[in-house]
């Protein structure tokens, strides 16, 4: 709470007076809340965490600096820039669990100390360098590469889930940074701009929140998804449009011999809205196979597996080769199958009973006969962090519902002919058995 109330008069005494435009104040003031709102977060729910809060005072200071005009010469901003720039370095070399790994990352933070020193002198005005900013960049450029050597490293998936989510903040928040910095740059300071650089900090702030909360952690594959799709959308139809625009008006100087004015435009914006199913349909297919492949190899090899599975396969044995795909995929704690009130098959549990009351599901996906009729129910347990599934994890099982049923309908049905021939030949056996005694009967008589 006294960092927070040191922001809020820090970030008093940063902002202008009356020059500044309103909606820009406005937007401002939205992104300090919401820096504000994480840090406090991060501090209350992860206390004994040192990298938790490192980022919290990074963002706080990052609430001050991203709302100020660093041309008007204050001191203190400056100063908190600089500080900003050291504790976001410490944090992206020691996340997540605050460990020296690999162990060059502390010459990254040594060498982040010295930039820092540097900053400062710079910013009072005691060194007349201008060495700063390039090196901040490379110290940062060092601790993100050791984010991506421990990714590749590492077997923990927990881990591997953290650092996509900072991946995904760093990606975008940065990527509007930047877009935001240049376009200013180009065409000067705008409304949109300043709402690009001011979204980017925040989704900067909420990519490393997820992870550190580890709250819905397993959604990272999606959202890393839907965002690679959207943003080559995007730049796919903006590409459209420009092109076929400039195209349309050659052609039309060329051989009308003038511009036809804003028929070009209204042309490439008719074959940009043509394009836009196709592309996204292609798109999204691309980004599924690229960040979800663990779905689209259960939707894809699944069938497959079920449609070779050998003849004199028992609906327990089909099902115990399928229940740990399904985990692996949609991330799940255990999964069975029930047909007729029996748990079957399970995996990650260890049931005392054979009943529905034996498996906790958070997932209940019926197995229903094309002609009516339900003959059992695919149980899909809770996840790690117990978070709800997504849009995509449940489409893609209610897709190999129908190729499960099948192969247990299937093999229940050659287990049932099994059990009927079992029965038969234990009565023949039987009834051999009785007259077997009768004969020796008959003979000891004669």
């Amino acid at each position: 709470m006294l960092s927070a109330a040191f922001t809020l008069a820090a970030l008093a005494y940063a902002l202008p007076g009356g020059a500044m435009d309103p909606l820009v104040l406005g937007i401002r003031l939205v992104k300090s809340a919401i820096l504000i709102a994480v840090a406090s977060v991060l501090i209350w729910r992860r206390q004994r965490d040192p990298v938790a809060g490192i980022l919290a005072l990074a963002f706080l200071c990052w609430t001050v600096t991203s709302s100020v005009d660093f041309t008007s010469g204050q001191v203190l901003p400056m100063l908190l820039d600089r500080l900003r720039f050291l504790l976001f370095a410490l944090a992206l070399v020691l996340f997540p669990d605050g460990k020296w790994n690999p162990r060059w990352t502390r010459a990254v933070a040594v060498a982040s100390v010295a930039v820092f020193v540097i900053g400062a002198l710079e910013g009072v005005g005691l060194a007349p360098t201008k060495l700063f900013l390039p090196l901040a960049i490379a110290c940062v450029v060092a601790a993100i590469a050791s984010l991506i050597q421990r990714f590749r490293t590492t077997s923990s998936e927990t881990l591997q889930l953290q650092l996509k989510w900072v991946a995904l903040g760093l990606v975008c928040g940065v990527g509007l940074i930047l877009s935001a910095r240049a376009g200013a740059a180009l065409s000067g300071p705008r409304l949109g701009f300043e709402a690009m650089f001011q979204l980017g900090i925040v989704i900067v702030a909420l990519g490393f929140l997820v992870p550190l909360l580890r709250y819905r952690l397993y959604d990272a594959e999606t959202v890393i998804s839907r965002s690679a799709g959207y943003a080559m959308l995007t730049a796919t139809l903006v590409a459209v449009f420009a092109g076929s625009e400039a195209l349309i008006e050659n052609l039309g100087q060329q051989y009308l011999g003038s511009g036809i004015g804003q028929v070009s435009g209204a042309m490439a914006a008719a074959l940009a809205a043509v394009m836009l199913a196709p592309l996204n349909e292609r798109i999204s297919r691309w980004a599924e196979h690229r960040f979800q492949r663990d779905l689209v190899r259960l939707k894809r090899e699944l069938p497959e597996l079920l449609a070779e599975t050998p003849f004199d396969w028992s609906p327990r044995q089909i099902g115990e080769a399928v229940l740990p795909r399904i985990c692996d995929a949609v991330h799940a704690t255990s999964a069975g199958i029930i047909i007729r009130d029996q748990l079957i098959a399970s995996n990650g549990v260890q049931p005392t009973d054979t009943g529905r009351e034996a498996f906790e599901s958070a997932l209940e996906l019926p197995l229903r006969c094309p002609f009516g009729g339900e003959q059992g129910s695919l149980l899909v347990g809770p996840r790690p962090d117990r978070t709800s599934y997504g849009k995509e994890e449940v489409r893609a099982l209610q897709g190999i519902l129908p190729p499960l049923r099948r192969a247990l309908n299937h093999a229940s049905q050659r287990d049932e002919t099994r059990r009927r021939e079992a029965a038969r030949k234990r009565s023949i056996a039987t009834r051999i058995a009785q007259m077997s005694k009768q004969i020796a009967a008959l003979e000891m008589i004669g």
